[in-house]
């Protein structure tokens, strides 16, 4: 006798089993979700601002910031190792941290390092400031570009300026101003230790790995509100310095700078006095304009806008000089130095590959389209009579076969079978058949 079948009701054991696998389904979900949420946490963003503070180290602190924010950083570690720099800089600085729309986390390490003179003033100036045992924080007294006193009736302005800047920096942060101040009018510098007991800093480490763990549950204010920090087990990211970060570091340097503007200034007087040298003219023009973005007379991105379109007009200047020389090749550096810098892009090596490629490529296919057009248009020269023939000029070198020539203005190529000296007449007697003219010394009769 058969058992009869029930419809709509499964029975109670296969019941059991399927509110098992479904309570199984929901924890494994559940659990899934939060290792996800554990592995996707906000990661910390670092960046070390080491050497002289100038324009390049304030371009730096920018960049990183705005990759944190991009990437959705909880905080940016900004590691300090400065003897000082430029105040202008430094404000600048101060500036972009009480901006910043991420925390900034002052770090003075590793051991050995100091936030000296401008670097006091950055520190401070963090949201939280954190010190590295064996390291120093102060030395912030004004003094001029080469490291003297400065005196009189500046000497006061500089000094109260400096002073003011300190404290309204150590009020913001609620750190300890009497002593702030003292970093400036007295050039007082204290220890790590020194500095927390003092109420500068917020935290002292024994070293940099403990440092996300030292922060995690400091309170600071940040955008006008309370703010607790959890940095612990965060991962960690390093924001390198770009190529035109780089750059700007050396170039900013105030005697470097100087040597620039100098030396092109210099280079650009030679070719003024014997025109179509061009080595000193093209030189000197690129060195002045890194000169002048350096002691930022002329913006970043202005200046390297200039350098790239000097650098078409040097390599298209070729065709009115005959040969492939100086002017395309001090074209193609200026060109390639000007794109590489000019845009405020990731330093991906990616980036960088495609730019400096397809920057020497174009710098390259203009060099070789203007190298074709001369040789044409001195093909069609051959044709006639070389308007040089019979004329008189001057030998822009020494030379004893090679050299180059000055005839009406105009730079040449040349031939000779008598050694001439630079700045000698000579006179046009013939042409090679690949465009050099053939002179001789000419008699002074």
């Amino acid at each position: 006798m058969h058992r009869p079948l029930t419809r709509g009701r499964a029975p109670a054991g296969r019941r059991v089993r399927l509110a098992l696998c479904v309570a199984l389904l929901l924890m494994g979900g559940i659990a899934a979700v939060v290792g996800q949420e554990a592995t996707t946490r906000a990661p910390v963003y670092q960046v070390r601002i080491e050497g002289v503070i100038n324009p390049g180290a304030a371009r730096l602190l920018e960049h990183a910031i705005e990759m944190a924010e991009a990437n959705g950083a909880e905080a940016l570690i900004l590691q300090i190792d400065t003897p000082g720099g430029l105040l202008s800089s430094t404000r600048d600085m101060v500036t972009t941290i009480g901006e910043s729309p991420v925390p900034v986390i002052g770090y003075v390490g590793p051991t050995g390092a100091g936030a000296t003179s401008a670097g006091a003033f950055i520190l401070l100036s963090t949201h939280v400031a954190v010190m590295n045992e064996g390291t120093t924080v102060g030395a912030s007294s004004p003094v001029s570009g080469d490291g003297s006193d400065i005196e009189g009736t500046m000497a006061k302005k500089v000094m109260n300026d400096s002073r003011a800047l300190m404290r309204g920096i150590a009020e913001r942060r609620g750190r300890n101003v009497e002593v702030a101040e003292r970093f400036v009018s007295e050039a007082e510098s204290i220890t790590a230790s020194e500095a927390l007991e003092a109420g500068v800093i917020d935290r002292v480490v024994p070293d940099a790995s403990a440092l996300l763990e030292a922060v995690t549950g400091v309170e600071t204010r940040f955008q006008g509100e309370a703010l607790t920090l959890d940095l612990s087990g965060r991962e960690l990211v390093a924001v390198e310095p770009r190529l035109v970060d780089r750059l700007l570091t050396v170039i900013a340097h105030p005697q470097i700078a100087h040597i620039l503007i100098s030396l092109g200034m210099l280079g650009i007087y030679i070719e003024l006095l014997s025109p179509g040298l061009a080595l000193p003219g093209v030189m000197g023009i690129i060195a002045v304009i890194l000169g002048l973005v350096g002691v930022q007379a002329l913006p970043v991105n202005l200046g390297f806008l200039l350098l790239l379109f000097v650098g078409l007009v040097l390599m298209f200047a070729e065709l009115f000089v005959a040969g492939l020389g100086v002017l395309g090749i001090g074209g193609a550096i200026a060109f390639v130095l000007g794109s590489v810098n000019l845009f405020d892009m990731p330093p991906t090596e990616e980036y960088r590959s495609t730019v400096l490629s397809v920057s020497v490529g174009v710098s390259a296919a203009i060099l070789l389209a203007t190298f074709l057009i001369g040789r044409g248009l001195a093909a069609g020269r051959r044709k006639k009579k070389n308007p040089a023939l019979g004329k008189t000029g001057e030998a822009m070198v020494s030379f004893d076969r090679d050299g180059y020539v000055l005839v009406e203005d105009r730079r040449w190529p040349a031939q000779t079978r008598t050694p001439l000296h630079h700045g000698d007449a000579i006179v046009v007697v013939g042409e090679t058949d690949d465009g050099k003219l053939v002179v001789e010394p000419a008699t002074s009769g």
